[in-house]
C-alpha cells in the first residue's frame, strides 16, 4: 500500500477527512498535513507546498508516496504544489482521468475540489494511487524532457529529432 500525504484547506476539510478515513481503511498510510480543525481563514499554499515537498522527499527515498490535496479551488492547489521541484500535481474528475495522469505524466499529487461527491472522489483517489507508470519508452522520454527543463531550463538532451534551432528552448531565470 502507498503512503498518501493529505492537505486540505477550509473548502476541502470535510471531504479530506472522509477520504483520509477511506484510505486508512483500505490499508494506506496517511500523513495529514492540513489543519487539525476547520479553519475558515486558512491559506492553501502552505498545505500544497507541504504535501508536494513530502511526496518528493518520500519518492526520492524510494517510498511509494502520493499527495492528495482537497481545496476550495483545485486549480490553485495545482499551481502551488507544482512550485515544488519534482511535484507533478494534476486535477482529475474521474477514476479514468486519474489513471491517465499517472500513466502519461507520472503525476504524484492529485488535487480535488472540496465539493466533489465522496464516492467518486474516493474512486478517483484509489485509481490514482494504484495505477503504475507503464514501461513505455516514449512516456519515459517525455517525462525526462519535462524534468530536464524543470531542473536545467533546456530539453536539449532529449529532442535529437529536431533541428538545433528548434531545441534551444531556454527559460529566462
Amino acid at each position: 500500500m502507498a503512503r498518501i500525504h493529505v492537505g486540505v484547506d477550509h473548502g476541502g476539510y470535510e471531504l479530506g477527512r472522509a477520504l483520509q478515513t477511506r484510505a486508512e481503511a483500505a490499508g494506506h498510510e496517511v500523513v495529514w498535513h492540513g489543519a487539525e480543525s476547520l479553519d475558515p481563514g486558512d491559506d492553501y499554499p502552505l498545505f500544497a507546498i507541504r504535501v508536494g515537498a513530502a511526496v518528493v522527499t518520500d519518492q526520492d527515498a524510494g517510498v511509494d508516496a502520493f499527495g492528495l490535496l482537497v481545496f476550495d479551488e483545485a486549480s490553485a492547489g495545482v499551481v502551488a504544489a507544482n512550485k515544488v521541484n519534482g511535484a507533478r500535481a494534476v486535477t482529475a474528475a474521474s477514476p479514468r482521468a486519474a489513471a491517465t495522469t499517472r500513466e502519461v505524466v507520472d503525476a504524484n499529487v492529485l488535487v480535488l475540489e472540496g465539493i466533489a461527491y465522496e464516492e467518486n472522489a474516493w474512486l478517483t483517489v484509489s485509481a490514482f494511487v494504484t495505477t503504475a507508470l507503464p514501461h513505455d519508452v516514449a512516456r519515459g522520454r517525455q517525462i525526462l524532457q519535462i524534468e530536464e527543463y524543470e531542473n536545467a531550463g533546456t530539453i536539449e538532451g532529449w529532442a535529437v529529432q529536431l533541428e538545433p534551432e528548434q531545441i534551444a528552448v531556454r527559460r529566462e531565470d
